[in-house]
């Protein structure tokens, strides 16, 4: 017995999935204990401008990440030369400069022409310390070589001096440009320390990269950067679409309801970033070794979820009100259509990024995000302009459901359908 749990602990997928998950779980937790205090010192409203203001910057910091945590860590993954991992890491921060520089001016235009109110100008500006932060972060790197530990160390030490920092400075709704402030500081303290981490303990340098390979690297990452931003859109798109539409109350409403599956997802995600460099290994071995992998992980993760969804929902008032208060207790329903939405949206992460981009199919995956964005706007602003904010959390369960059925088809046009039905090593 002891012996057994020795080979388990030893590991490497185990060792990388803890310090994954450790890393989400400190995400996860100390978000979750500021929360409740924010939501009720900024008040419904205020929190509503900080969302909104939010949702904007994270727009532009999906740019500058161009999917590079999916591109980059699977190039780290499958070569261990120290020289390798050097040019990737100087050619994908290059990359990130130039697309920094690129999202300003494009962040400047849009809140031109969206017209934003000075509160959110402000908001909008100071969180753009978020953007500069995701620059230097270095998760993909470390994602790719399985050392999660590092920028495990490197989150809890940012995330901790910015929770604490927000308990003894923000006191009232007059605090949120403070607020906002802290809440880049963690994305900037982090890209600094993670530049120390890969320069001083893992030995990897910057070498010069010529523009050429700059853009060889932006073209090879382009359709899983279309996905990552389509996935960005999924989530918050109804937060802009009640921003233009709807009052900043609403707007505050509905961006604390969408954190209470959100969370779930995020204790979801280490699991889903430790298993694709891992299921990424498994397909270029063989086909049918990855797809037993996902079939394993599937029969496991969707009843728990599942199971997790029917809790939210039966509980869902005394779940508001203890998190958020009972300002918010009369809008616990939304819960139900975005617990439907947690339940597709890790499905889906399962059948697109474990199965289709893990093989080497970016371009399938991207061709079904691109289906689904149909829906994403049709839903989102019909039913948002006539059913306001219960409208954008059923348009958020309807667009996860499509890409559902794209991916569905992708998979089929690749002759995957046998998945859940016997192993087959001339599946593609």
């Amino acid at each position: 017995m002891l012996n057994r749990i020795k080979k388990v602990t030893s590991n490497k997928l185990f060792v990388n999935g803890a310090w994954l998950y450790l890393l989400q779980f400190f995400n996860t937790i100390l978000p979750l204990i500021t929360l409740p205090y924010i939501t009720r010192v900024l008040g419904s409203s205020q929190y509503g401008v900080f969302s909104f203001s939010l949702t904007v910057v994270t727009y532009i910091q999906v740019i500058v990440e161009y999917g590079f945590n999916l591109s980059g860590s699977r190039k780290v993954a499958l070569t261990s030369q120290k020289s390798v991992h050097s040019k990737i890491f100087s050619t994908i921060t290059i990359s990130k400069v130039f697309l920094c520089a690129v999202s300003l001016v494009f962040l400047m235009i849009l809140c031109i022409t969206m017209g934003m109110e000075k509160n959110q100008l402000i908001c909008v500006g100071v969180l753009f310390s978020l953007v500069v932060g995701s620059v230097f972060q270095q998760t993909w790197l470390f994602q790719g070589l399985q050392e999660m530990k590092y920028i495990t160390i490197v989150n809890l030490i940012s995330r901790s001096i910015s929770v604490v920092l927000i308990f003894l400075l923000v006191k009232s709704s007059g605090d949120i440009y403070l607020y906002c402030s802290l809440y880049g500081l963690t994305f900037f303290l982090n890209g600094l320390f993670s530049v120390l981490f890969v320069k001083y303990k893992m030995s990897i340098k910057f070498v010069s990269v010529s523009f050429s390979e700059v853009y060889a690297e932006l073209k090879e990452g382009w359709y899983t950067f279309t996905t990552s931003a389509m996935t960005k859109l999924f989530s918050t798109l109804g937060v802009i679409v009640l921003g233009i539409t709807s009052s900043d109350h609403l707007v505050g409403v509905y961006s604390a309801m969408q954190k209470i599956p959100f969370l779930i997802v995020m204790l979801y995600s280490p699991v889903g970033q430790a298993m694709y460099p891992y299921m990424s290994s498994n397909f270029a071995i063989e086909i049918s070794k990855g797809l037993d992998s996902v079939k394993k992980i599937i029969k496991i993760i969707i009843p728990t979820v599942s199971i997790i969804g029917v809790i939210l929902v039966i509980f869902s008032n005394y779940i508001v009100n203890i998190i958020y208060g009972a300002e918010y207790i009369p809008y616990s329903y939304l819960l139900f259509p975005l617990t439907g939405w947690l339940i597709f949206s890790i499905l889906n992460n399962l059948l697109g990024i474990q199965i289709l981009v893990a093989s080497g199919y970016q371009k399938e995956y991207s061709v079904a995000f691109q289906l689904s964005m149909i829906s994403v706007f049709i839903s989102n602003i019909v039913l948002g302009y006539y059913l306001g904010v219960y409208g954008v959390a059923f348009a958020s369960l309807i667009s996860e459901i499509v890409l559902t059925i794209a991916l569905a088809f992708q998979l089929k046009k690749l002759k995957i359908k046998h998945l859940f039905a016997h192993r087959s090593s001339k599946v593609f």
